[in-house]
């Protein structure tokens, strides 16, 4: 990861805002061909983009007003401090084409009804292409606009499980746990609250599903607004401003067997009006 403090300014037609790095991108981070994808903070706020060249060794970033915003640029030319890391797009088509090989034999209709919480795992690990299925389908829910808020902190540190558990007795089974999720929304990406929550509830059920249909156990941990819980949350994670935690999914292979029940209810159901 690079270190630096780069300038952010309009560019010369006055309708781009630009931040420059102060160095051969080609060179630093070993891309002699192709587009440099990269992801770090600019004064401490997370960012996805990546570098135009402007010849002979230099290189732009160009960002968007919700950057912008974030990172206080007004209109002045401005220094930032920024860390930069480059994407291996080959490491991410790899990942891809393993989990296209894990499939669930389990229907879609079957998962939904035989789904059940599960606080109690065995010790058995959960390999990292199981995982990035689970990431992977939560990247599939449906979100207002398109807009895809999420972010997912996948917590695999049995210190970290641990802490976040005796904290509260509510996700007490991530002592025990193979790894969790943290489900966290961006406020700049989706500045409604209400669909915030209910893009991130969507993300986090199906990941849920989808750790059922792979034979593994789940369950969803609720994250109060204005806890204590919710606070360590932030201070543990080092999650920007931008960032709320909303759910947390603990997972693992079973150690516990629970019956499904079937749940419909003809009283729940109205139609055309109440």
């Amino acid at each position: 990861m690079e270190q630096f403090d780069a300038q952010i300014k309009k560019d010369g037609s006055d309708r781009l805002t630009i931040m420059e790095i102060p160095f051969d991108a080609k060179a630093v981070f070993r891309k002699p061909k192709g587009t440099i994808y990269v992801s770090g903070t600019i004064n401490g706020i997370g960012y996805r983009g990546k570098l135009l060249s402007r010849g002979n060794g230099k290189f732009i970033m160009v960002l968007n007003k919700a950057m912008q915003k974030s990172v206080g640029f007004d209109g002045q030319a401005m220094t930032a401090r920024v860390t930069m890391s480059c994407e291996d797009l080959d490491a991410v088509r790899e990942d891809h084409e393993k989990m296209a090989d894990i499939t669930s034999d389990m229907d879609v209709l079957t998962a939904i009804k035989t789904r059940q919480s599960i606080r109690k795992f065995t010790s058995k690990p959960v390999s990292r292409d199981m995982v990035n299925a689970i990431l992977c389908a939560g990247m599939h829910a449906p979100t207002a606009k398109n807009k895809r808020p999420y972010h997912f902190i996948m917590i695999r540190d049995r210190r970290v499980l641990s802490m976040l558990a005796r904290h509260n007795s509510n996700a007490a089974m991530m002592e025990g746990s193979a790894g969790a999720i943290v489900v966290c929304g961006d406020k700049n990406i989706e500045g409604i609250q209400e669909f915030l929550y209910a893009d991130c509830a969507a993300a986090t059920q199906n990941m849920l599903l989808s750790i059922h249909g792979l034979g593994l156990g789940g369950v969803w941990c609720g994250v109060a607004p204005n806890s204590d819980w919710r606070k360590l949350c932030i201070h543990q994670l080092g999650l920007p401003p931008k960032l709320e935690p909303i759910s947390v999914i603990a997972f693992g292979w079973p150690d516990e067997i629970k019956e499904s029940c079937n749940r419909w209810e003809s009283a729940k159901v109205h139609y055309e009006k109440w």
